[in-house]
């Protein structure tokens, strides 16, 4: 009668590793799903920072009829010393009124004394949830944390005016100034009724992969509340994402803006394809890393559009053409930018 009874009957090896296999083929289609669906809400958390700087240099300029300085000088011309960024000006137009009332702008950005509570403190609205790089502090520079951003502001097509530039021991300062094309740049006074390309069409702020720039040196760089270019200035130089269009990083030609690692003053972005971007009308757009920009010659990474002039300040040579990408970072150069160029 044992013959008849029901026996108890597991798995085979066999029909084990079908389900192992199919859980993993499973896991394999859906994973990148979850991991597109994460990115997607960090670019959105991305695009609300950016969205709240743009408003905030729109309140600012409505406020003060005109946008927050980039950088400045304080102290002995020409010495390199330069004062806070653009963003602890806007922080009280973001939220952030108490850390703004913190800082004393009648001493150096760096006391660490007076404006210690200020530069110790993470702003999260600066920090771009792709690159966590950005949001952890460091003490190497200064002996105190210092933290980082992810947003800068839009200098132009380069860096003419910089810290070692001044009225008082620069000759050429003042042809510098006058070719200064962005909105936020050293010694920068721009008015909404200076734009003549249109609000729509000039970038005031876009991002930077702090997370990319080399480790051993980036803990020196892209300080949140420094005003110095390369910190919360950047330029259109270059393509975004620039380290996937060029062999060579580093290019040194004794030049304001093309004298350091490119990485350093050039707009990049840890989102796929691209990087998020505000404009002077207060709309963020997301612009691709294949826009049409000013060509450059890939053997010395030196774009063919800039280039210095007699007396060695950089000039958009005759002849040349700048990209869709460079047009949108110039208020007043009278480009004409279709939607679909974006």
């Amino acid at each position: 009668m044992d013959r008849f009874r029901s026996r108890p009957r597991g798995f085979t090896l066999i029909e084990l590793l079908v389900v192992i296999a199919i859980i993993a083929v499973l896991i394999a289609l859906l994973l990148p799903a979850v991991q597109a669906a994460r990115e997607a809400a960090r670019r959105a958390q991305c695009t609300n920072n950016l969205k709240q700087m743009g408003l905030g240099l729109a309140n600012y300029e409505s406020s003060n009829s005109r946008y927050p300085i980039g950088g400045f000088h304080r102290g002995t011309p020409c010495s390199g010393s330069h004062e806070h960024s653009f963003l602890i000006s806007i922080l009280p137009y973001i939220e952030q009124s108490p850390l703004y009332d913190s800082h004393n702008f009648m001493i150096h950005y760096t006391d660490n004394q007076m404006n210690r509570t200020v530069y110790s403190t993470g702003v999260q609205a600066f920090w771009c949830p792709s690159d966590g790089a950005a949001a952890i502090s460091d003490t190497r520079s200064m002996g105190y944390p210092i933290y980082f951003t992810n947003y800068r502001g839009s200098a132009g097509t380069a860096f003419y005016v910089g810290r070692y530039s001044e009225r008082s021991c620069d000759a050429t300062y003042a042809t510098r100034l006058a070719r200064a094309d962005g909105m936020l740049y050293y010694d920068s006074s721009v008015s909404i009724a200076g734009i003549t390309d249109g609000t729509s069409n000039t970038m005031v702020a876009g991002e930077v992969a702090y997370g990319k720039i080399p480790a051993d040196v980036r803990w020196d760089w892209v300080w949140w509340y420094s005003g110095n270019n390369a910190d919360t200035l950047a330029n259109t130089l270059y393509p975004i994402n620039p380290q996937k269009k060029l062999n060579e990083n580093y290019v040194n030609t004794g030049q304001l803006g093309i004298n350091v690692q490119i990485m350093f003053h050039s707009f990049s972005s840890f989102h796929p394809g691209g990087m998020n971007a505000a404009f002077a009308d207060g709309s963020v757009k997301f612009l691709k890393d294949s826009i049409n920009s000013a060509p450059f010659d890939a053997a010395t990474g030196l774009p063919l559009a800039i280039a210095p002039d007699a007396n060695g300040v950089l000039q958009v040579l005759p002849g040349q053409q700048l990209g869709v990408w460079q047009a949108l970072s110039t208020r007043a150069s009278g480009e004409i930018i279709s939607a679909d160029s974006l």
